[in-house]
């Protein structure tokens, strides 16, 4: 009977609305260790992920949202309980820092975030327990998980030749949720709340927000922000998904064998030269006409005449006046090329070139040929460094071995949910 009474309760509470008072909020929704999570723990979250996720506060929404909720709720109590076995505390400044990153984040005035939730009716100590929850399982991984993972430079090398392969094919703007599958027998229910999640962005839910909230992905501190990721760099199950896609979209669960994965796909494109990196240069070409097979006494000549022209020209304006002097159809303002572009022995010539400044003469073909740079560009490349590819493989492995950890705590724990 009691547990029947505590089901009518919460029925109850989840279906008034957010500005029907709840009486009995005090009644337990789960234990976990000894641990208890009540009944308004689980309503002032539910708020929370209400609020944040721009979703309609309905009683549907909410009844959806209610396994989502209280799985997170009783994961936070597992990593709380975790940090606190291994002496690992969380400090008001550490508090304060994410917080700030929080109103960073959604666009809010720094220091109001407090005021934010609290117009919306929620709880500040819902938002704080959340947070340092997020922060001191970061400090399990860091203590526990970190010392443990080393990434050697072949597997680097490989990696980053992958990425290189992968450059010229359509890149795709993602964002992901993740929820892990700790055991065959929690596959149906983790695959009702991957099916609830989709439901929930498709009537407009912020997946940002969602992925905070809800994913078991190490992006979740970013919103499950992947960034632009090359066709073919994730997994085939993935990949697969993904490629039908035209964006923005999103896609159905994806079961692959860690858990089930939610990918929303922003944007794709072909990356440009100035995408792909490197350098750009504006350009100005002095050509003086000289044949492939002319006398030794006529190249000295010209080579003078270059040498001449090159000391006159003390900027782009007076090397375009000389380029109209040399009555060539190859002189003049080459306009804006990638340095890649260039034939490979000028690219180093043309790189060593400060702006203003003119190059050597140099024989090629049938003349002798000057270049100044008028201005240049350096293009931070879309494609990830070597650097970048090996802090996303340390990230991956941490990643794996979080899920393991946390897989673990629910195994050994004893939770009670009384709902």
């Amino acid at each position: 009977m009691k547990r029947v009474f505590l089901c009518l309760v919460l029925f109850f509470s989840l279906t008034a609305g957010a500005t029907t008072p709840v009486r009995d909020v005090q009644s337990i929704a789960a234990v976990v260790n000894h641990d208890v999570i009540s009944v308004f723990d689980l309503l002032e979250r539910m708020k929370l992920v209400i609020v944040s996720g721009d979703l309609k506060d309905t009683p549907e929404t909410r009844q959806r949202l209610l396994p989502l909720v209280l799985r997170s709720l009783i994961d936070e109590r597992l990593e709380l309980q975790e940090a606190q076995r291994l002496d690992l505390d969380v400090s008001n400044d550490e508090i304060e820092r994410a917080l700030h990153q929080i109103e960073k984040q959604n666009h809010i005035k720094e220091g109001e975030i407090r005021d934010f939730f609290a117009k919306a009716g929620v709880d500040q100590d819902t938002v704080i327990t959340q947070v340092k929850a997020g922060i001191a399982w970061g400090k399990v991984i860091r203590r526990q998980i970190r010392p443990t993972i080393d990434i050697g430079e072949e597997e680097i090398n490989e990696a980053y030749a992958r990425v290189l392969a992968n450059k010229d094919k359509p890149q795709n703007l993602l964002a992901e949720i993740f929820l892990a599958i700790d055991s065959p027998d929690k596959e149906p229910e983790v695959r009702a709340v991957a099916e609830r999640l989709v439901g929930e962005l498709r009537t407009g839910a912020n997946f940002q927000s969602l992925a905070r909230q809800f994913s078991e992905s190490a992006s979740a501190l970013s919103g499950g922000d992947l960034g632009w990721v090359a066709e073919g760099d994730l997994g085939p199950e993935l990949d697969a998904a993904v490629k039908k896609l035209t964006p923005p979209a999103l896609t159905d669960p994806i079961r692959t064998p860690g858990g089930y994965y939610i990918l929303g796909l922003r944007d794709r494109k072909i990356l440009s030269k100035e995408e792909a990196g490197g350098i750009t240069v504006e350009l100005r070409r002095l050509q003086i006409p000289l044949a492939s097979d002319a006398a030794k006494q006529e190249v000295t000549a010209q080579m003078q005449l270059a040498k001449s022209m090159r000391d006159r020209a003390k900027n782009c304006d007076e090397m375009q006046k000389l380029a109209d002097e040399t009555g060539s159809n190859l002189s003049g303002d080459l306009g804006w090329i990638h340095l890649n572009e260039l034939p490979e022995d000028l690219q180093k010539t043309v790189n060593a070139l400060s702006v203003g400044k003119i190059s050597e003469p140099v024989r090629r073909g049938d003349g002798i040929t000057l270049f100044m740079v008028c201005d240049r560009k350096e293009e931070k490349s879309l494609i990830p460094t070597k650097d970048e590819v090996a802090e996303a493989l340390l990230r991956q492995r941490l990643e794996l071995q979080a899920d393991r950890y946390l897989r673990d705590l629910r195994s050994n724990a004893t939770v009670d949910t009384r709902l």
